[in-house]
């Protein structure tokens, strides 16, 4: 009998892992100068993870990217700055090519997950100008072009609820540069947990793979 109870709790309590629903928020503004970018996760209506990066910004002196980024985990804030060189880059590159090789049908798995995910919602206004109007033209038609083709690939690979919403105000007689996307999507942890599984299902298949040592840590 006690057996019993312990297995039916233990299949409740994987059923109850496996259909809850993670949700994602992402925002991310441009504005002149000024960028921010969030990130929160949340289990239902709970928020467990909180990323803020208020300040990106260019270093002249080392050309490099600096990020600010504020985490929140559980109640737990830390903040640090990151330096993203090229050579940074070319190195993280170089580690997910090595990646997608090692991992036998990766991209079946990524297909695989990505149809189980839903777009919730997602929004995308620009506001562009280059003070002339000829190249103004020019470059909303290359931003339509953009975005139209971001927003079929996602279309094409994810479940999507909603149409999004697109806008492109073109400044013709000033030099403008703002950007606003927010995108809400979701997953179930179960699905989460099978692609998981078949990541470490098909990674043992060849030899061990070790990250670069100079990543991102390195610079911290």
């Amino acid at each position: 009998m006690v057996w019993t109870i312990i297995i039916v709790s233990v299949f409740v309590l994987f059923v109850f892992i496996a259909i809850m629903k993670i949700n994602i928020d992402l925002k991310y503004r441009h504005y002149q100068d000024d960028d921010l970018l969030e990130i929160k996760v949340s289990i239902w209506k709970m928020r467990v993870y909180t990323f803020s990066a208020p300040v990106i910004k260019v270093d002249d002196d080392t050309a490099s990217v600096v990020v600010e980024e504020e985490q929140e985990i559980a109640g737990m804030e830390s903040k640090k700055k990151i330096p993203i060189t090229p050579e940074l880059i070319i190195e993280d590159l170089r580690w997910l090519r090595d990646f997608l090789k090692h991992v036998v049908g990766l991209h079946k798995i990524i297909r695989r997950f990505l149809r189980k995910m839903n777009v919730n919602e997602l929004t995308w206004h620009t506001d562009i100008g280059v003070g002339n109007a000829a190249h103004t033209a020019q470059l909303t038609g290359v931003i339509w072009t953009l975005k139209g083709s971001i927003i079929g690939l996602i279309g094409n690979h994810m479940r999507m609820r909603l149409m999004p919403k697109l806008t492109i105000n073109p400044h013709f007689q000033a030099v403008v540069s703002h950007t606003y996307l927010s995108c809400m999507f979701s997953f179930r942890m179960g699905h989460a947990i099978v692609a998981g599984l078949m990541l470490l299902k098909h990674w043992r298949r060849r030899p061990e793979m070790t990250r670069p040592s100079s990543s991102v840590e390195k610079n911290m």
